[in-house]
């Protein structure tokens, strides 16, 4: 796992301007949105080097600090998150040909314990929702 993130470092270092977010901050993060009770019912999230975004479950701290568990897409490195957004409208897929359910998510509650943590984090109000920048492009 120290391969994965020592090259998620390094990928960051060549193609970002600056880094937002410490392993600290992130850790913070989401063990403050666990405790509130907030009902978060989906995140996206975009990777360092990659142009796709996720929607994986709500993240699990990995036991080791640098790392965060985002099922089903794996364990990853902090480093590697370039963004989490937490949108109003959360798009939920469903088997069997259903038509996807949406879903509201208060992200002003979300803003709320985030705000109440006393840290500045670096957020971003998007037309979806709160985003939580982790890098800034070159």
């Amino acid at each position: 796992m120290n391969a994965l993130r020592l090259s998620a470092r390094k990928e960051v270092a060549r193609n970002y301007s600056a880094s937002l977010m410490s392993n600290t901050k992130w850790r913070i993060l989401f063990k403050a949105l666990e405790a509130s009770g907030v009902d978060i019912k989906g995140i996206a999230v975009k990777f360092v080097g990659d142009s796709q975004e996720w929607s994986p479950v709500f993240p699990g701290l990995y036991p080791p600090h640098a790392y965060v568990d985002l099922w089903p897409l794996n364990v990853h490195p902090l480093v590697e998150i370039e963004w989490i957004e937490f949108r109003r409208t959360v798009v939920e897929k469903r088997p069997n040909n259903v038509p996807p359910a949406l879903l509201s998510q208060d992200v002003d509650a979300i803003r709320a314990v985030i705000d109440a943590t006393g840290k500045r984090f670096p957020i971003e109000v998007t037309e979806q929702g709160l985003r939580v920048v982790g890098h800034l492009n070159a």
